[in-house]
Order: structure tokens, then sequence, then C-alpha cells
């Protein structure tokens, strides 16, 4: 059966991304008429299939949409709960329940069409006007969609969990490996013995270091019946340290673009801290933990830094991890009592953000990252953009000029409106190629850069920008005292950009031209 939907935005994913987005979309453009797809069975993205024990890395406060506390009502947690406002994690319980209300409201008001277990293939996209087909899993019902205004992506940085990802070695068979989920759901259905047992966890991002803290608080394994393998180690930012998307960044420009002085700055300040601090992290992919956890972490002294795990396989009645070349590792107790914790997924730095644009072309958008994590704040920003641009707010003026400051003209695609320059929007790159020294730095100085373009062309008069940013709730700029000084760092990055920092020369320009927008901000 076939049906005919006609809507202004056709969002595929219902993912925290795309959560973000539609709320302010529909603040900003009232009228707008928006249709939700969805191949999973209720809204939340990667939090529909993530182990049970995880929570929010960064306070409620600034996760979800503008429109709806996460955190609930403050005097509730206050006197009911004992928990600070800007300290409550929301568990995955509390995120999909937020989430499902929020559909659900919007959907009742009619500003929404919501269609969960469907899929879009965006292999079929078609060009110009043409009907975009969207299918029910089951293949019972195919819907014939006119997209007024754009197709929205929303799919691009899927969360990847281990749950939805085998291991990408082989692993002999009759060798326990357990997913997140799995580890979770023994435990809560109290099916599982820890008695005797040794815990192998494989991985060392933010999934990882859950693993490790959940086996000891709630499972109550002992420290030296966890071995940890870690391929490499990571910088981690400080939950209590003050952090914010934006910290590196400007401690690459306050220390003239030195990388090993900065990250060592951070640290001493509190904001970063590490899981050994004799060993100098190679990644930073923004994990965030509290000293609790830390202390947690580092109380498993056997860590295994041997690069990645090749395979797994039994020997003499054990189990034994290869390491390629590397020297082999054995467990200390019988293969039948060893389990491997599965924590090797991708996570967000699935690969399908490369080389990807925003704002694609007149009729097409991708929901990637203006800033650094968490994910909300950038996909509200878009939203907001993408409004300024439909009511006529947009200076798209300004955005040719900073575009054509540092690109040549035949590099900004085809349609030579709008989208052609709000392409000097560049998305922060969520790979394995951008985190080394050279390329953590260009992300963190992106994540600014976007910053001060949002301010600069959100409307003419960029007070109007920075005024919306403190009032929404999803902005660390709401946060009482707080200040971005992006009109004193873009002064400071057009006068060192070159010389100190690294930057190309093509990008001065650019950054010149903001900085002198920006003046009306100089305080702030």
């Amino acid at each position: 059966m076939t049906k005919s939907i006609e809507c202004d935005y056709l969002v595929v994913g219902a993912g925290a991304a795309s959560m973000a987005f539609i709320d302010t979309l529909l603040t900003e453009l009232p009228s707008a008429k928006i249709m939700l797809v969805d191949r999973k069975s209720i809204p939340g993205g990667h939090w529909v299939d993530a182990y049970g024990y995880v929570h929010l890395h960064q306070p409620s406060i600034v996760y979800g949409v503008g429109s709806k506390q996460l955190e609930g009502n403050w005097a509730r947690l206050l006197f009911l709960k004992g928990t600070l406002p800007w300290k409550h994690r929301a568990s995955k319980d509390e995120v999909l329940t937020y989430f499902g209300d929020f559909v659900k409201e919007t959907v009742a008001k009619g500003r929404l069409e919501y269609y969960p277990n469907c899929d879009y293939d965006f292999a079929q996209s078609p060009a110009g006007n043409e009907a975009h087909v969207v299918t029910s899993l089951n293949g019972k019902e195919s819907y014939e969609v006119t997209v007024g205004t754009k197709l929205v992506n929303g799919v691009l940085g899927e969360c990847k969990v281990p749950s939805q990802c085998p291991v990408q070695f082989p692993v002999e068979d009759g060798i326990v490996v357990k997913t997140p989920n799995q580890l979770f759901d023994g435990h809560v259905d109290g099916h599982v013995s820890t008695a005797g047992k040794h815990y192998v966890v494989l991985g060392c991002g933010k999934t990882a270091m859950d693993a490790v803290v959940f086996l000891q608080g709630a499972m109550n394994v002992r420290p030296t019946n966890i071995s940890w393998v870690i391929p490499n180690d990571v910088w981690i930012l400080a939950r209590k340290g003050g952090g914010n998307p934006w910290s590196l960044g400007y401690a690459l420009i306050d220390n003239e673009g030195d990388y090993p002085k900065s990250l060592l700055e951070l640290e001493r300040r509190g904001l970063f801290v590490r899981l050994d601090p004799t060993i100098a992290p190679t990644k930073f992919r923004f994990p965030i933990i509290g000293p609790e956890e830390l202390t947690k972490m580092r109380s498993v002294t056997n860590q295994i830094r041997r690069g990645r795990v090749t395979d797994i396989s039994r020997s003499s009645g054990k189990a034994v991890m290869a390491f390629g070349e590397r020297e082999q590792w054995t467990s200390p107790v019988p293969v039948d009592d060893t389990v491997f914790v599965h924590c090797t997924s991708p996570g967000p730095f699935n690969g399908l953000s490369r080389d990807s644009r925003m704002f694609g072309s007149d009729r097409e958008m991708n929901l990637l990252l203006l800033f650094a994590p968490p994910i909300s704040t950038s996909m509200s920003c878009l939203a907001y953009i993408e409004a300024a641009r439909k009511n006529g707010t947009l200076d798209i003026d300004f955005c040719q000029k900073l575009t054509e400051a540092c690109e040549p003209a035949g590099s900004r695609g085809k349609d030579g409106g709008a989208n052609s320059f709000l392409q000097v929007f560049k998305a922060m790159p969520l790979d394995d190629n951008s985190t080394d020294e050279t390329g953590l730095s260009m992300v963190s100085y992106q994540s600014i850069l976007n910053l001060a373009i949002f301010l600069a062309v959100a409307d003419r008069d960029p007070l109007v920008g920075h005024q919306w940013m403190k009032k929404s709730r999803l902005s660390l700029l709401s946060v009482p005292g707080f200040k971005c000084k992006i009109y004193e760092t873009m002064s400071v990055m057009a006068t060192i950009g070159v010389s100190k920092l690294g930057l190309p020369e093509d990008l001065i320009g650019m950054i010149e031209l903001l900085r002198d927008r920006l003046k009306p901000l100089e305080g702030l």
C-alpha cells in the first residue's frame, strides 16, 4: 500500500541530533511541517541499543531539546533526590522517556508526523523535486513523500555501540565474549556469579571506562580480577574541572600552538586527566569522567598496552590474546572462567561524517557537529541557521564575504545561493585520522571558528545570535558568568594564526573579517 505525503522537512533518524534540530526548527519556524522517519521502534537513536547502566557523560542541563528540561523539576531534584540540577546525569531510561515524551507531545500538537520502523535509502535519494520513498521495515507500506524544503540526514553521526557491532577479529569457539548489554542484563537477572571469574575489558573509550566502573561498583568484582586492554591512552575531560567544548582550542591559542604544553596546562588546571600520569595519551575523544570513576579505573593495575587485539584463542586450557607481532597475553584463570567484555565498537567515530557538508545543497542538509560534544548545541544552532535562512534574517551577504575570503569561487557548490555560502561552516571530523596531534589542533580551532561564524551570520546584528545562545538551555553561554571571548580570540588568531598556530594563510582573511564583525561582542 502506497500513501502520498507532503512535508517541508523530511528528517531521517530519531536520535539526539534530530531531536534537538526539530525542536529548535519548530520554535523558529512554527508553521513548518516535519516528517520524522526512523528504523527503530521508539525515538532515542543509539540510546535504544546502549547498555543499561549508561548515563550521560555531561550534566543533563546541556542535553536534549531546548524547550524541555531533561533534568526535570529543580525543586523535586533538590528536595526529593538531594541532587543539584547541574549535577544530574540522566540514565538510559530517563533519556528514552524524555525523547519519547517529546515526540508524543509534538505529534499531538500536530507539528510532527512520526514514522517508526521505517527505512529511507539515501542511495536512492531523488534528484530535483521528485518524491522521496520511505518504506516500512515489514514491507507492507510505502510512502511517496514530496519534500517542500529539505531532506535532513540525522544519522551520519550515529553512535555505534557494541551490541550492534561484533568484534572485528577472530574468536575461537567456546570463548566467552559479552557485550556491556549482556553484562548488565545478566547482573539484573541475577543469573551471573562472579566467583572465580576474570574479566578482560577490551577497548579504551568511554564504553570501556563505564564497564570497568560497573564491574567494580555494581558487580563487586575486585580490581585484581580485571584486566584492561588499552590500545591507546586517551586524554579525558574531568567532570568537575569546569572544562567546555572550546577548552583545548583556547589553551592552544593561549600557548601559541604548543600542543604538549597546552595539554599539560589543562591537566595542571584540573580540566583534563589521564589514566596513568606517567604515560602520555595519544588521542582525545571527548570522554568525561568524575573523580570516583577515575579512582576505580586506576585501581585496575593489570593494564595491557600491546596495541589492538588480533585474535583470541585457547591454549592449554587458558585464553590467549594475540596482538600481531607483539607479545601474547594469557589469562591467569582457566578459559571457562575468563570473560571478555567487548567495548571495541567505534562509537561516534563511525567514519560516516568524513568529507560531508552540513549544507550540501539547497535541497539537502546533514546534521554534523559544529562544536565539540555534547551534540545538542550544534544541532540546535544548525536549526537556527536554517530557520534564519528561511525567515530572511540570515546575513547571507556576510556569509558570501567569508566564503570568498578563504575559498576559490569554483569550490562552493553549484547552487550559488545561501547554501553555497553556508559551506563556510566546516563540520568537526569524527574519525581516527582526526585525533592525532595535527588533526586534533585543527579540530579544536574549527570548533571556535564555527562559533564565531554562527555569531557573525545568524543575524545582521551579532548580538542577536549571542543573546539567543545565552537564553538556550543547551548552550554553555547560558551558564551565569560564562564568557565566550570570541572577539578577543579572533583578534589573537588573526595575529598569530600563521606563524604560531599553523593555520593556512587563506584562512586568515576570513578570521580578520570575523574579528571586525564581532567587535560588538568585546568583553562578552
